[in-house]
């Protein structure tokens, strides 16, 4: 009898641990929607190899097989309230470019962010656009050929002046 309830004890610790686990993962927030707080500044970490199934090549380049010249990237943004009475300044800013997680290269990638400048009760569409500059030599070309682009976001709500 109590080896049985020893299984019986086992499988439900088992169960309600994958439960907790599913439920969890069903509460996961979808990392394109971002939600600012007034004045406090909101910064994503971004792996563009996570953003799309295709590999970045500059434009002009011979394509392969799954090759893009360009990944956009879109988030709903929205406001922590929903009682403004005038809009706010949206600033969208891209910093720490990297390359295989080096800078040497990084001016060879261009986020170009699409906002709408302010926000207000409803959220907004920000859309960042990617793209590869033609490296300048062979070195600069095997440095960045297929190698992982990261770069950070920050989106910041603030009163206009």
């Amino acid at each position: 009898m109590k080896k049985l309830l020893g299984v019986l004890l086992i499988v439900f610790v088992f169960s309600g641990t994958a439960f907790a686990f599913a439920y969890w993962d069903s509460l996961e927030a979808n990392d394109n929607d971002v939600t600012v707080g007034i004045g406090e500044g909101v910064t994503l970490s971004v792996n563009l190899d996570q953003q799309t199934d295709g590999v970045l090549v500059p434009s002009g380049v011979v394509m392969k097989t799954d090759d893009v010249t360009e990944v956009e990237i879109e988030y709903t943004v929205s406001l922590d309230r929903t009682d403004l009475v005038s809009a706010l300044d949206l600033a969208v800013v891209v910093d720490n470019i990297k390359i295989n997680n080096d800078t040497t290269h990084a001016g060879l990638v261009s986020v170009t962010p699409d906002n709408p400048k302010s926000i207000f009760n409803d959220s907004e569409i920000v859309t960042l656009t990617i793209t590869l500059d033609m490296p300048g030599d062979e070195s600069a070309y095997d440095a960045v050929n297929n190698q992982n682009i990261t770069f950070d976001v920050t989106f910041n709500a603030t009163q206009p002046e």
